[in-house]
């Protein structure tokens, strides 16, 4: 038996930097759903409360897109602003404004089946928080 290592293009990645630590909530929210579908297409008419609980920043930071992934996968919701409504250590907060896609109105780019843990990271450097997503398409 022989495994070996392949190369693929079956994965989508952003990095965010932003000032503080709702920020980079915030700003990955709304590129999460801007790699879904064109946001410029989105009415932000409907707003939906979405929480999150994981244990330190990466796995609460984790968790925050799997919920918001899954409300466009269980809803058909896309998201065109974001709001942090509390943030602690071990649990998320935020309203999303947007509405449910219609494939007639809205420019779909991508289907995001999950959000991975490899080269996954959340930290702070230079004043600066920081993050580095890789999304299964």
């Amino acid at each position: 038996m022989t495994t070996r290592e392949i190369e693929h293009t079956a994965d989508l990645g952003i990095e965010i930097e932003t000032a503080d630590l709702s920020g980079l909530f915030s700003e990955a929210a709304e590129a999460l759903f801007g790699l879904v579908a064109d946001s410029d297409d989105i009415n932000p008419k409907e707003k939906i409360a979405v929480s999150a609980m994981g244990q330190g920043w990466e796995e609460l930071f984790h968790a925050w897109l799997c919920e918001l992934l899954a409300q466009f996968n269980l809803k058909g919701f896309g998201g065109k602003r974001c709001e942090i409504v509390s943030l602690l250590h071990e649990r998320v907060e935020g309203l999303i404004w947007g509405e449910c896609l219609d494939l007639e109105r809205h420019r779909f780019y991508t289907e995001i089946k999950g959000v991975t843990y490899h080269d996954f990271k959340v930290w702070q450097e230079d004043g600066m928080w920081r993050a580095r997503v890789i999304f299964d398409v």
